[in-house]
C-alpha cells in the first residue's frame, strides 16, 4: 500500500488563514510556502506501450491545470492481476482515490457494491456533459438515475487491422465479406505468410470470435441476438466452425505458448510475419507506439460482413466512497472529461473520444475514419461479455470442442 504524504503545507495555511488576521481584520502577510503537492491514487492496468503512454497524456495535463495534484498509477500488475488486486483492496477498505473499469461491468459493480462507489452527477451537470457525451455511452455509465464512473474513451472492439505492405505485396484488398477474408487468407497462405496472428487467451479469443460471428449473422441479427433476443443455434454453430478455421488453418502456430499476448500477436503483423489481427482498437495505439502511421503503415476495418456494426467498449474511471482525495480525484475526472483531455487520451490511444464535440480536425486520418463510423453505424452496442465466456473461448482454442462451447451460450446468453 502507498503511504499517502502529511499536508503539512495545507495545514498551515489553514491556521493562519484562521488565527493570523491582523485586529484591523486585514490579512496577514503573504508567506513563501507552496502547498504541498496531493497526491491522488489511480488504479489501472493500462501499463502497455500506448496505452500507459496516453493515460500518461491526461496525467500531464491534469499537471498543467492543477499544479499542486499528481496523479500515481497504483496497479502494479495489467489486466486480471490488477483487477484481483483492486477488489482485494476495496474489500479490506483501502480504497485508492479511482479506478479503472469496464462500462459493461460497472453496472453490476455498482449492484455488488451498494453504497462504495461515488455518483459523478455534479460533475454532469456543472460541465453539461449530458448533452455531449454520445447516449448510448451516457446510458451505459447511467444506473437507476444517476451516473457512477466517467467515460475515458470508445473503444471498437470488432476491428480488423491489417498490414498495407503485406497486403500491397500480394494484390489484396481489405476484405468488406467473410469470402473476401477467407479468400486473402488463402492467398497468404499459399505465399508463405500467416493469415492471421492471435493468442490463446480467452479474451482475445473472443474479440475474434465476435467479429467472425458478426459477419456470420449479420449486424441487425448479430446485434439483438447479443441483446436478448433467442439465440439461433444453427448460425452460431457456423460461427464456431469460421473460428475454428481460422485457428486450425490460418493462424499462426505460436499462438498457445506461454506469456504470448496481444501484443505479441501485433508484432507479428508490425513485423510483416502476419497479415492481419482482430482486435480492440487499442492496438492502433501500440503501432503508432512502435512506430506506424495509421493509413500508412497499417490499416483497420470493421468486422468483415458486418462493418456497419459499432460493437464498443468503453473504458471509465469511478471514485470509490472512502478514497484519500475526492476533490482532486474529482479534478482529474473533469480533466477526462474536457475536450482537450478527450483529444490528448484518445490520439495515442486509438479509440474515439466519448463527446459529440471534439472538432474531427484534431484527430489523425484513422481517427476521423473511425469515429465517422460510430456515428454512421446502423447498429451500436455495448460488448456484452458474460464471465463465462473468456474462460470458455480459452478453452475451445485448446480442445476445439463445439458442444461444449454452444452449452456454455445456452447455459448463458449474452445479456
Amino acid at each position: 500500500m502507498m503511504l499517502k504524504q502529511t499536508n503539512i503545507g495545507i495545514a498551515l495555511v489553514l491556521a493562519l488563514a484562521v488565527g493570523g488576521c491582523g485586529s484591523d481584520g486585514s490579512a496577514p502577510p503573504p508567506t513563501n510556502q507552496t502547498p504541498e503537492e496531493v497526491q491522488v491514487e489511480l488504479f489501472s492496468w493500462w501499463v502497455n506501450p500506448g496505452e500507459a503512454e496516453a493515460l500518461q497524456a491526461l496525467m500531464d495535463l491534469n499537471k498543467e491545470v492543477h499544479p499542486n495534484e499528481r496523479i500515481v498509477n497504483a496497479a502494479e500488475a495489467s489486466g486480471t492481476d490488477a483487477k484481483q488486486e483492486l477488489s482485494d483492496r476495496l474489500a479490506a477498505d483501502d480504497p485508492p482515490d479511482l479506478f479503472q473499469q469496464n462500462a459493461h461491468d460497472m453496472r453490476q459493480f455498482v449492484a455488488d457494491n451498494p453504497g462504495k462507489v461515488e455518483q459523478l452527477d455534479d460533475i454532469f451537470t456543472a460541465d453539461n456533459l449530458s448533452d455531449v457525451v454520445v447516449a448510448e455511452v451516457l446510458s451505459d455509465v447511467t444506473v437507476d438515475g444517476h451516473v457512477y464512473s466517467m467515460p475515458v474513451n470508445i473503444h471498437r472492439e470488432n476491428a480488423l487491422f491489417y498490414n498495407k505492405r503485406v497486403f500491397a505485396d500480394h494484390d489484396l484488398a481489405p476484405p468488406t465479406t467473410l469470402a473476401d477474408f477467407f479468400a486473402a487468407c488463402e492467398t497468404l497462405k499459399a505465399a508463405g505468410v500467416t493469415p492471421v496472428a492471435t493468442s490463446y487467451q480467452g479474451w482475445i479469443i473472443r474479440i475474434m470470435f465476435n467479429s467472425l460471428a458478426q459477419g456470420t449473422f449479420g449486424a441487425e441479427e448479430f446485434g439483438a441476438q447479443w441483446n436478448g433476443a433467442a439465440m439461433d443455434e444453427t448460425k452460431l454453430g457456423e460461427a464456431i466452425d469460421n473460428l475454428n478455421r481460422v485457428l486450425t488453418d490460418y493462424s499462426n502456430d505460436t499462438a498457445g505458448d506461454m506469456d504470448f499476448g496481444w501484443t505479441q500477436a501485433a508484432d507479428m503483423v508490425f513485423e510483416g510475419d502476419a497479415a492481419m489481427f482482430f482486435h480492440g482498437d487499442w492496438a492502433k495505439g501500440y503501432f503508432v507506439q512502435k512506430g506506424w502511421e495509421p493509413n500508412e503503415d497499417f490499416g483497420v476495418v470493421g468486422a468483415p460482413g458486418a462493418a456497419n456494426m459499432f460493437w464498443y467498449g468503453v473504458d471509465v474511471f469511478a471514485m470509490p466512497v472512502g478514497g484519500p482525495e475526492p476533490d482532486a480525484a474529482r479534478d482529474f475526472l473533469r480533466t477526462v472529461a474536457s475536450i482537450d483531455g478527450q483529444v490528448g487520451f484518445n490520439t495515442v490511444k486509438g479509440s474515439s473520444p466519448m463527446r459529440l464535440d471534439v472538432p474531427n480536425v484534431r484527430l489523425d486520418t484513422m481517427g476521423q475514419e473511425v469515429l465517422l463510423d460510430l456515428q454512421e453505424a446502423q447498429v451500436r452496442s455495448l460488448v456484452r461479455n458474460p464471465g463465462t465466456y473468456d474462460p470458455a473461448f480459452g478453452a475451445y482454442a485448446v480442445d476445439r470442442d463445439k458442444d461444449v462451447l454452444m452449452q456454455v451460450f445456452r447455459d448463458d446468453p449474452p445479456h
